[in-house]
């Protein structure tokens, strides 16, 4: 798993990240309704308000629990939908488009991915333009401040398994961040399993790591579509 995780953490935005090493032993899977508790509770150093709050104001001192838990635990917040449609979709892929990312389309691409993040604060691909936008622009402070809260993000995903088998498949909350991790491993998707009773397995293209595909555990969106949207 070391060199997959290896691979993995080399960013396009070339900051840096927790070690393979690190990230190795910090591999825990997550007991989802302690996290539960844990996020509900005012007295915990855990508790979700606080959490987040700190999360939104770039607290830098958050360490990989705490970024679990606000991963894993926006998945027992009120307004989470797993199935969200990302807002301007539409303009954010003709920016995406452009050959030229000139200063006005730098501009563009960063108020319109803020925006989506506004709206789901856990947008790894608004996450990842934001940074090359601002790489573009020069402004290394908010390049390297966006680069830290993704890789962050991807960090704590990445400590809840490793992907090889269903019993030690990573904890997503939403869809579209399977692909993402696959993405980061330089793979592309070739095919697309659902294994009963809560798991995704991506087949993947050949590779020098001669692995066949990974496995995703998508129980909390599966439960929260159950309980809100059916």
């Amino acid at each position: 798993m070391k060199y997959v995780l290896s691979f993995l953490l080399i960013w396009l935005w070339g900051g840096t990240t927790l070690s393979a090493q690190l990230i190795e032993d910090a591999i825990e899977t997550p007991d989802m309704e302690e996290i539960q508790t844990q996020i509900n509770d005012p007295t915990s150093p855990l508790y979700y308000p606080a959490l987040m709050k700190r999360y939104l104001d770039n607290d830098t001192t958050l360490n990989l629990a705490e970024y679990r838990c606000l991963y894993l635990g926006y998945s027992f917040q009120e307004d989470y939908n797993p199935y969200r449609v990302v807002e301007h979709t539409d303009r954010l892929k003709e920016l995406y488009a452009n050959a030229d990312y000139d200063e006005f389309v730098c501009d563009s691409i960063i108020k319109y991915a803020r925006l989506a993040i506004d709206d789901f604060p856990f947008d790894l691909r608004q996450m990842n333009m934001l940074v090359y936008a601002y790489r573009c622009k020069g402004d290394k402070e908010q390049e390297a401040l966006w680069g830290y809260k993704l890789k962050s993000i991807v960090d704590a995903i990445l400590s809840t398994g490793d992907g090889q088998t269903s019993e030690s498949a990573w904890f997503v909350i939403y869809p579209a961040h399977e692909y993402d991790i696959i993405n980061r491993l330089g793979l592309t998707v070739t095919s697309y399993v659902f294994e009963e009773p809560y798991y995704d397995y991506l087949k993947v293209d050949t590779n020098p790591f001669k692995v066949e595909g990974y496995y995703f555990n998508v129980s909390r969106i599966l439960t929260v579509f159950e309980q809100k949207y059916k």
